[in-house]
C-alpha cells in the first residue's frame, strides 16, 4: 500500500495492525497533513458483519470531539477498499508507556483524563466496549502528557442496531466485563471495568487475568472463576487506597462497581490530591507546590514591585501631589470640603424581595459557586484602563477554591482576561480539579470575545459538576425579585430560591421545552428605546413551548455576565 493515493491521501508508511484491518501513516494532500487512515482488506470488506462493525466506528466515533478522544475526519469508500481518516496521534501507546514503569501519581493523572473522555463518551450515549492498553496513546512529555482513547470499532451506539445487540460478545477477552462476554445486555459500567483492568495493569505491569487457551468458553470460564489479587500482592509499594479502588472497579457483578465514570474519576482525583506529597519550608511550614503555567511552560509570573530608587521615586511623587492639593484647596475660594452623601443603606443580605427599579450595580453581587461572601471592590472610575501592571488585590487562602475564584473574578473585572485564563488553567496544571474554575475560565475567554474556547471549557465544568450555577433574582411580579440560584444541566434548567419558605416559587423547564433566550430591561418602558448595550439593568428571559416567561436577573458585576449565562443556555438547546 506504501505510495498509494486513496481519494485526497498519499499512504506513506504502515503503522500498525488489528483485528478489524491495518493502519498506515498518510498524508492529506489538501491540507498538507499527516493523517492515520485505517484500512479493512478487499476480501474481509465483502463480510457484512464487518463492514457493519466497521461503519459503527465510523459512526461511533463521528460523534464524539474531546480532547481525550482520538477525532476522526472522515468514512470513504475507493472500490472494494474501505477506510476511515483519523488524527494521527504521536508518541506511544499505553501499553508501550506501562513497560516503562508509570509512577503511581503520574499513572493516576493519566487515567483521570481517561475517564472524562469515556464519560464524554457515555454523556453522547456511546459505550466503547473495548477499552485496553494498546488503545490508548499518549502524547507530549512527561510533565505535560496527553492521553487519548481510538478505536470505537465495537462501541454500542444509541440509534444504532446490529453489533448492539444482545448475543453479541465482541471485545479483548483479557478486558471484557463478565456481562459482556456472557453477551449479556451492557452499559456504562461495562467500560469501568475494563478500565478498572487497564489501571491495574498501569500499577502491576500485568493484567489480573491472563487467557491461556483461546476461545469464547475458555475466557468467560477464568473471568467467571478467577478471583484476582490486589495490585499490592504483586507490588508492595501501591498504596491501600489504590487497593480498594481498583478491586471495586473490576468486581464481577456490575452492582458492585463505580456506578458510572464520573464517580470513578472523583474517587481517583482524591486520591491524586491525598497522594501528593507537600513541599516543607525550612520554617518547617508545608506550602502548595508550584508547577508551570500551561500556557507557558518552564515560566512563573512575578508580581509587580517597586524595589529601590523606584520606590523613592514614587513616595516622592505622592508627597508632591499631596502637597500641591494642599495649595489648591487653601487657595481656591468657598471650598469647605468634599460634600458626604447619605441615603439608604443596601437591603438586608437574604431579604426575600429587592425592589426592581435598582440597576444592576446596586444588587447585591454574584459570587461564582464556592466563593465566599466578602465586601464589593470600590467601583471602576470612568477613563483609561488601569495599567496591566497594577498588582493584584492580597487575597487569603489564595491557594484555595475560593481565593482562586475570587482574584479571577478581580481580573476579569478589570478586563485583564488573558491573565485571568492562566491563572485558572496553572491552577488545574496544579492539581487543583473544580468545575468552578473550569467555568471561570470559560467566562473569561467569553468576556473576550473568544466564544468558542470559552464554550469548551464551561462545557468541561459541566462535564465535571454536571450541573452549572448562577446567583440570580428571579422576578415573580413586577416589583418583585426573589433571591435564589438558577441551575444549569444537560437536560433541563431549574431555579431554587435562597428560602426554604419559598420554594413554591421554583420552577424547572425540560431543556427540550426551551424555545428562547433573551435579554430585555427591567423597568420603565423609556428604556426600552435605548440602545441594548447601553441598558443599564438588562434581565434574562427564559421562554418555554407553553407559553411562560421568566425574568431573570443575572447578578454579576461585569457587563457580560447575561450574555454569557445565555451562550451556555442556547449551546445545549442545540445540543
Amino acid at each position: 500500500m506504501t505510495g498509494k493515493i486513496l481519494g485526497n491521501y498519499r499512504i506513506l508508511k504502515k503503522i500498525g495492525e488489528g483485528g478489524m484491518g491495518s493502519v498506515y501513516l498518510a498524508r492529506d494532500l489538501s491540507l498538507e497533513r499527516e493523517v492515520a487512515i485505517k484500512i479493512i482488506a478487499p476480501d474481509l470488506a465483502r463480510n457484512p458483519g464487518l463492514m457493519a462493525r466497521f461503519r459503527v466506528e465510523a459512526i461511533a466515533q463521528a460523534k464524539l470531539n474531546h480532547t481525550n478522544i482520538v477525532t476522526i475526519h472522515s468514512f470513504n469508500q475507493e472500490n472494494d477498499i474501505y477506510y476511515i481518516v483519523m488524527e494521527y496521534m504521536e508518541g506511544k501507546t499505553l501499553k508501550t508507556a506501562i513497560k516503562e514503569n508509570i509512577p503511581v501519581v503520574p499513572a493516576l493523572k493519566i487515567f483521570s483524563q481517561l475517564l472524562q473522555g469515556i464519560a464524554y463518551a457515555h454523556s453522547r450515549g456511546v459505550v466503547h466496549r473495548d477499552i485496553k492498553p494498546s488503545n490508548i496513546f499518549l502524547t507530549g512529555d512527561r510533565q505535560d502528557q496527553v492521553a487519548k482513547i481510538g478505536d470505537f470499532g465495537i462501541a454500542k451506539v444509541e440509534g444504532i442496531e446490529g453489533l448492539t445487540k444482545v448475543g453479541t460478545t465482541l471485545g479483548s477477552p483479557v478486558y471484557s466485563s463478565p456481562e459482556q462476554l456472557l453477551g449479556k445486555k451492557v452499559d456504562g459500567r461495562t467500560d469501568v471495568y475494563s478500565l478498572g483492568i487497564t489501571l491495574y495493569e498501569m500499577f502491576t505491569g500485568t493484567p489480573p487475568l491472563k487467557i491461556t487457551r483461546e476461545g469464547d468458553y475458555e475466557a468467560i470460564k477464568q473471568t467467571l472463576e478467577f478471583t484476582p489479587q490486589p495490585p499490592s500482592a504483586i507490588d508492595p509499594a501501591i498504596p491501600a487506597p489504590v487497593d480498594a479502588m481498583v478491586m471495586k472497579s473490576i468486581a464481577k457483578d456490575p452492582a458492585q462497581r463505580f456506578q458510572d465514570v464520573k464517580e470513578f474519576d472523583r474517587q481517583v482525583k482524591q486520591l491524586i490530591a491525598s497522594l501528593t506529597p507537600v513541599p516543607v519550608t525550612p520554617t518547617g511550614k508545608k506550602k502548595a507546590p508550584v508547577k508551570p503555567s500551561l500556557i507557558s511552560p518552564g515560566k512563573t509570573q512575578k508580581p509587580f514591585t517597586l524595589t529601590g530608587n523606584k520606590q523613592l521615586l514614587v513616595i516622592a511623587l505622592v508627597l508632591i501631589v499631596i502637597l500641591l492639593t494642599a495649595v489648591v484647596f487653601l487657595l481656591v475660594p468657598g471650598s469647605s470640603g468634599p460634600a458626604i452623601q447619605t441615603g439608604p443603606g443596601p437591603n438586608t443580605p437574604g431579604s426575600e424581595q429587592t425592589s426592581v427599579s435598582k440597576t444592576a450595580s446596586e444588587m447585591p453581587r454574584i459570587l461564582q459557586p464556592g466563593q465566599p461572601t466578602t465586601k464589593e471592590p470600590p467601583p471602576e472610575i470612568a477613563g483609561p484602563q488601569p495599567s496591566t501592571t497594577q498588582e493584584l488585590p492580597s487575597i487569603t487562602g489564595m491557594d484555595t477554591i475560593p481565593g482562586i475564584l475570587k482574584k479571577m473574578d478581580w481580573l476579569i473585572k478589570k478586563e485583564y482576561f488573558e491573565k485571568a485564563v492562566n491563572l485558572g488553567k496553572k491552577a488545574i496544571n496544579d492539581g487543583t480539579v473544580s468545575g468552578q474554575v473550569y467555568l471561570a475560565i470559560g467566562q473569561a475567554y467569553y468576556c473576550d470575545g473568544k466564544e468558542d474556547q470559552a464554550r469548551i471549557y464551561y462545557m468541561k465544568a459541566l462535564e465535571l459538576d454536571g450541573n452549572l450555577s448562577f446567583s440570580v433574582g428571579y422576578q415573580y411580579e413586577k416589583d418583585t425579585i426573589i433571591n435564589g440560584t438558577l441551575g444549569i444541566a444537560r437536560q433541563n434548567i431549574y431555579f431554587k430560591p435562597a428560602k426554604e419558605n419559598l420554594h413554591r416559587y421554583a420552577f424547572s423547564v425540560p431543556m427540550s421545552q426551551v424555545k428562547r433566550v433573551s435579554q430585555d430591561t427591567l423597568g420603565d418602558i423609556g428604556r426600552l428605546f435605548k440602545k441594548k448595550e447601553n441598558r443599564e439593568d438588562p434581565v434574562l428571559i427564559i421562554s418555554d413551548k407553553k407559553k411562560n416567561r421568566y425574568k431573570l436577573l443575572v447578578r454579576n458585576s461585569y457587563k457580560k455576565s447575561r450574555s454569557f449565562v445565555k451562550d451556555i443556555l442556547n449551546t445545549l438547546r442545540k445540543m
